[in-house]
């Protein structure tokens, strides 16, 4: 029987559209080597740089000197804003079940979530969780099994009692290997509000 739900937050709870940040890059003159930079990006995500530092380390992948603000600013063009439906939505479910958040991300994207969904609202929202476990606060990152492993210890959590979402496969495969039970989102088809449903399955 399941009695926990472990979100992902971008693509589960809220939109985003990676491509977006990378047509602000273009614009700002990004060098194709950008892309491939995905150590930085992961070292970042695991909080293992500043923000300031992640915004002077990317800045040489330009062609031209551009300032952090703007860095920033196209950094966050992938994500847009929070449903404003989601916290009715998680209200219901946690009057059955333990959830909690667990999400790879970074700063400047909390930052700009609280700011757009207003600090109210944010807090709202995060206050539907038992626990939120952000991966650059916790200094690893998803896919790697000890991210899974400390959230269940932290919570006193047993893997088979325990739901996790998200969109990102190899994240599925990890949950999967520690015994959790798991749903591999697809945003393009799937909708969170039928979480219910596809619980019910489950326990059938």
């Amino acid at each position: 029987m399941i009695k926990n739900i472990l979100f992902d937050f971008g693509a589960v709870l809220i939109p985003i559209d990676e491509s977006l940040t990378w047509s602000a890059f273009q614009e700002l003159g990004a060098k194709d080597e950008l892309k491939d930079q995905q150590k930085l990006f992961q070292k970042y995500e695991k909080g293992k740089i500043s923000t300031s530092e992640f915004l002077a380390q990317i800045q040489p992948y330009f062609f031209r000197k551009i300032y952090p603000p703007q860095l920033g600013e196209a950094w966050n063009s992938m994500l847009k804003p929070l449903p404003s439906e989601r916290v009715n939505f998680l209200k219901r479910l946690k009057k059955e079940y333990r959830i909690f958040l667990l999400s790879n991300t970074n700063e400047l994207h909390i930052n700009h979530i609280k700011q757009q969904a207003g600090l109210f609202e944010y807090k709202q929202f995060i206050s539907q969780f038992e626990n939120v476990h952000y991966s650059y606060e916790m200094g690893m990152r998803k896919p790697d099994a000890e991210i899974f492993e400390k959230v269940l210890k932290d919570n006193n959590l047993v893997a088979e009692e325990t739901f996790y979402i998200d969109d990102g496969k190899k994240h599925i495969k990890t949950a999967k290997s520690l015994g959790i039970e798991t749903w591999h989102f697809k945003p393009e088809e799937d909708d969170i509000n039928d979480l219910r449903k596809v619980l019910s399955k489950l326990h059938s």
